[in-house]
């Protein structure tokens, strides 16, 4: 992350920096969070279509299996400027649960006859069912928060008619009851819905014996492949298992500083993360594992063999330099 040291933050991991420096650096498919984990279970990226996030992530919170296509439909807050409008997500809203379920049955109501059905199991996320499946390919919100939309607003067949129903929602919030109650109180109105990860449940290839995550999308294809899920705990980790089975730690809490530009929090984040490389470090030495493989989810997979870690004449370097992509 350029420009750490000019804020006076030093990021250190020297257990991880010296697993990346003694691994061998392959090419990989997925070039982000989302697309690595589709890619991991078996689903290749179509660009006629969105990965479908949404239908995984709503089996993920408790939604029943279906064949039907949902969308996220995320609540999110646009500011206009002079020349742009920025989007800000839900995790900067304080949303309440009465604020969802006045929008959304504002939402449904305004849209009955369309056949289209929005729900929600958490405040800050929301999901939207379609009677059939849109020509449409979307952007993830993580790509647009605080950035500029007009960059990132659907395209394909119909997204001119799409463009024109998320202007139709933000009219539609506007004078919301909950919004005009969220203003009262002091707090940014939730002014508009993000779509994305559009799709049908899709079939997996259940090629992990077990999956630790507290991403709803990993445990949603967790689900899908009818695999043994944790949550991230190295106590579950460090626990011995029999056999060689090949498992997935689904690790992402560094993405989040990222997408709200906060340094420290990714370094502090990284140290948390530092002891995770420690426990793998070891259970390489121990032969608890035969192979790691780190996915930074930018098209590289670092693959750290059990006699690699005794190619000492391979330094480590600062972290710094991987995020730069440099090899």
């Amino acid at each position: 992350m350029p420009g750490l040291s000019e804020l006076g933050l030093k990021p250190a991991a020297p257990v991880l920096e010296t697993l990346l420096a003694r691994a061998d650096i392959v090419d990989t498919a997925g070039s982000s969070f989302e697309s690595t984990l589709f890619g991991l279970f078996g689903i290749s990226n179509n660009k006629h279509a969105d990965l479908p996030s949404a239908a995984v992530s709503r089996l993920a919170e408790g939604g029943k299996r279906d064949d039907a296509f949902w969308f996220h439909t995320d609540p999110v807050f646009l500011k206009a400027t002079a020349d742009r409008l920025l989007l800000f997500d839900a995790e900067m809203l304080d949303i309440r649960p009465e604020d969802t379920e006045g929008l959304i049955k504002l939402f449904n109501q305004h849209f009955s006859e369309d056949g289209w059905y929005m729900e929600a199991y958490h405040p800050n996320r929301w999901y939207l069912r379609l009677p059939k499946t849109p020509t449409l390919n979307t952007s993830p919100l993580a790509d647009v928060i605080g950035r500029n939309i007009d960059q990132y607003l659907p395209t394909g067949n119909e997204a001119k008619r799409w463009c024109s129903i998320l202007n139709e929602v933000q009219m539609l919030f506007h004078s919301a009851t909950a919004n005009m109650q969220r203003e009262a109180d002091h707090l940014l109105p939730i002014n508009g819905v993000w779509l994305s990860g559009g799709g049908c449940l899709p079939k997996v290839k259940p090629v992990f014996a077990k999956v630790m995550a507290d991403d709803l999308l990993c445990r949603g294809l967790a689900n899908l492949g009818g695999i043994e899920c944790h949550a991230l705990s190295l106590d579950v980790l460090t626990r011995k298992d029999e056999g060689g089975d090949a498992y997935l730690i689904a690790h992402n809490p560094l993405l989040r500083p990222v997408l709200a530009a906060d340094p420290e929090g990714w370094v502090n984040g990284l140290d948390k993360f530092e002891c995770w490389a420690v426990a793998l470090q070891r259970m390489l030495q121990k032969r608890e594992i035969n192979r790691l493989s780190l996915y930074p989810c930018d098209g590289r997979v670092f693959q750290i063999e059990r006699q690699g870690l005794r190619h000492f004449w391979k330094s480590r370097r600062a972290i710094t330099d991987y995020l730069l992509g440099r090899k």
